[in-house]
């Protein structure tokens, strides 16, 4: 990811160059301790992640996100301030701030916030990828082709971002198995399959878990970006509750420690249920 620093505090900026780089976290191309100078040089360097602060002389932070945003609507901001003003607060991200980061600076905060960011933004481009990749396929495609019955559920998991992740095999695999014997999930079959891959089924069922979890962070990502998002809106509901949701969505922002939980066989049986609609 690139990030551009605004910031009238030279020491501010240096701090946030030195996290974001020594960490691993993305490469700064740019910043400027001059918000009317940043405008310009922020259009022009197309960064991927802004992180700007609220107060500033000459301009301040909403203004200098409103003007960019006018010419590129998809950089992300981040809003950095000690203002504790919920209005103004609120005025930043009715701006188009997608997250805040309170001053005096924090590292662990600082890492967290964006590296949620950079899932957030990986989400949107694998979502946007995915339903290009399967549109015309499955335009042309007959919906009960013998010779790939699991592409719906395919295309599903593309929207939650869990293409390429370590357990999405082995939750195809008991997909597969499910649908060709016409049986319901079970640990029986979660056994059955981990047997024929010569595994355990708890290396499996931990892969499935990890793989399930990353799911709704990505979705809980989504409803903070976009509650109206069709991946958040439409498609969550068939495998995560709107508790588990809700709780990895206020994990994020920071509210609650352990997240949203995940139900292997509320996960199966929503893919399941997907399918069949699809497939009708």
């Amino acid at each position: 990811m690139k990030y551009y620093i605004v910031d009238n505090v030279i020491g501010i900026v240096k701090t946030l160059e030195n996290i974001i780089e020594s960490r691993k976290i993305g490469e700064v191309i740019g910043y400027n301790v001059d918000p009317e100078r940043a405008v310009q040089e922020i259009i022009s360097l197309n960064p991927d992640i802004v992180l700007v602060d609220l107060l500033m002389s000459k301009k301040d932070g909403i203004a200098l996100v409103e003007e960019v945003k006018r010419q590129k609507e998809k950089i992300t901001f981040v809003m950095i301030s000690q203002v504790a003003d919920k209005t103004m607060i609120e005025q930043a991200y009715n701006a188009g701030v997608e997250f805040y980061i309170n001053k005096p600076i924090n590292v662990i905060e600082v890492q967290n916030v964006l590296g949620n960011i950079a899932d957030k933004i990986r989400m949107r481009s694998i979502v946007t990828n995915i339903k290009g990749m399967f549109a015309e396929e499955i335009e042309d495609k007959p919906k009960n082709d013998e010779n790939d019955i699991l592409q719906e559920i395919k295309t599903f998991i593309g929207l939650l971002g869990l293409l390429g992740e370590k357990g999405t095999n082995d939750i195809l695999s008991i997909c597969e198995h499910i649908i060709i014997n016409n049986v319901s999930y079970s640990k029986e079959v979660l056994e059955k399959i981990a047997a024929e891959k010569n595994d355990t089924a708890k290396n499996m069922e931990q892969r499935i878990r990890r793989t399930m979890k990353k799911g709704l962070t990505n979705v809980a990502n989504l409803g903070i970006d976009d509650y109206a998002n069709d991946v958040f809106q439409n498609y969550a509901s068939y495998v995560y509750d709107f508790k588990s949701v809700k709780e990895e969505m206020d994990n994020i922002k920071g509210k609650n420690e352990s997240g949203g939980r995940v139900n292997i066989t509320k996960f199966i049986e929503g893919l399941m249920l997907y399918r069949q609609l699809e497939i009708k």
